[in-house]
């Protein structure tokens, strides 16, 4: 069977011309029509501020100041185009040296764990950054995203406050029975570094439940190793970083279009043959639904090549379910809602409809009665922490009182 080119619309009436432009220019790698299209649309009348706005909510300006480049837009144009271009540049620009900046701290934190003899996979960032462009300054610098095996949780928490992070939790001050609930129920730990800004997550897991579809990625003993000049890392193998990237971005309502432009870059020119692979493998890991709705969010809105039979319709329970939360999220909030705008109650009706499994559903409600936040608020002894359940709604109330005083003052 013959490809199919650009699977998929191009420029449609029911979008903005402002998005159908950001998404012309997060395709990758670009290929002459492509730049063609871009000349076409950047030709009409076009709102820029709203353009620049969607493209840094999305988190893609490196990527598409570069495009925007190739298609020598950024040469021509209104002031109100070049003003627009301009600040585009210097984001851009901000970006090389913060992904520069990544870098010397990724290789110092990985120094330093791996001096305590402790094994450091790298999760997307900078890594992913290197394979699927060949340029770290064009994926959008973010939080270092570091898996290590659960049972070196203590020792990698020490060895990253002894290199200036704080975490977010105190290891040492959980009990046992509250640091043993924290390993099996979440799957990080976040750490700041007060002196130079970064942040690093500690993931002993890629999900918080440890029955989500697709929790197994990470077990795999298979790495991928990426170099950096003198700097090698291992990360995950290509095709199960892929399908993290699509529950990851599943599980976030694809509210931003970085990583779905990451997957395009790897997807989009695959053949038939090679997507029936790709459909064969996440069957494996039980995760084809969300494989399934995210290659059809490619194909929405970045375009595909190809296709295959053996990922599921739309009309699919699964997909249907994934795609209108996705639709709900992206559309109604004009592809520039926050997450914080999306309520804890759709959120969690989203999350218990994506699998029946009673294993599954219990996870999440275990999360609710447990949540971590509560035992600051209430440092309950071992033989009572049967208790947090019935503590839950008074510590929920709490905490949003003190967040909407927190907003009134600020």
């Amino acid at each position: 069977m013959q490809p199919q080119k650009h699977l998929g619309p191009e420029v449609t009436s029911s979008r903005s011309a402002e998005l159908d432009l950001m998404l012309l220019c997060a395709r990758w790698p670009q290929r002459q029509e492509d730049r063609q299209l871009i000349e076409e649309l950047c030709s009409r009348q076009m709102n820029w501020p709203r353009f620049l706005r969607l493209t840094r909510h999305h988190r893609l300006v490196p990527l598409v100041w570069q495009n925007l480049q190739a298609a020598n837009i950024a040469r021509t144009g209104s002031a109100e185009q070049q003003a627009v271009l301009e600040e585009m540049r210097q984001l851009a620009a901000k970006n090389s040296y913060a992904a520069l900046r990544s870098l010397g701290e990724l290789r110092r934190v990985v120094q330093e764990l791996q001096a305590q003899n402790l094994s450091v996979c790298v999760l997307k960032g900078l890594p992913l950054a290197q394979t699927l462009f060949g340029d770290i300054g064009l994926r959008a610098a973010g939080d270092l995203d570091l898996l290590i095996d659960e049972r070196a949780i203590p020792q990698a928490d020490r060895s990253l406050r002894n290199a200036g992070y704080c975490g977010l939790f105190q290891v040492g001050r959980f009990t046992p029975r509250q640091f043993a609930f924290y390993r099996n129920h979440w799957k990080d730990i976040n750490y700041r570094n007060p002196n130079n800004g970064f942040e690093v997550d500690l993931h002993w897991r890629l999900f918080r439940n440890r029955a989500m579809p697709g929790s197994r990625l990470c077990a795999t003993s298979a790495r991928e190793s990426v170099h950096f000049g003198d700097l090698c890392v291992e990360t995950l193998p290509l095709r199960e970083n892929l399908l993290y990237l699509c529950v990851h971005g599943t599980l976030d309502g694809w509210l931003f279009f970085k990583s779905l432009a990451d997957i395009a870059a790897h997807v989009r020119a695959m053949t038939e043959a090679e997507l029936d692979m790709l459909a064969d493998f996440a069957v494996g890991y039980d995760v084809l639904p969300e494989l399934s709705a995210t290659l059809t969010m490619v194909r929405r809105y970045l375009t595909m090549d190809c296709w295959s039979a053996r990922l599921l319709p739309q009309s699919d329970s699964t997909v249907a379910h994934i795609l209108r939360y996705a639709d709900r999220a992206l559309v109604q909030g004009d592809f520039l809602a926050e997450r914080e705008e999306i309520s804890i109650a759709a959120t969690m009706a989203f999350k218990y409809g994506l699998r029946e499994n009673f294993r599954y559903r219990r996870e999440l409600l275990l999360r609710i009665l447990f949540r971590a936040r509560m035992w600051k608020t209430f440092p309950l002894p071992d033989r009572l922490f049967w208790v947090y359940p019935l503590l839950s709604p008074v510590e929920w109330l709490y905490f949003r009182l003190r967040q909407r005083t927190a907003e009134s003052e600020s």
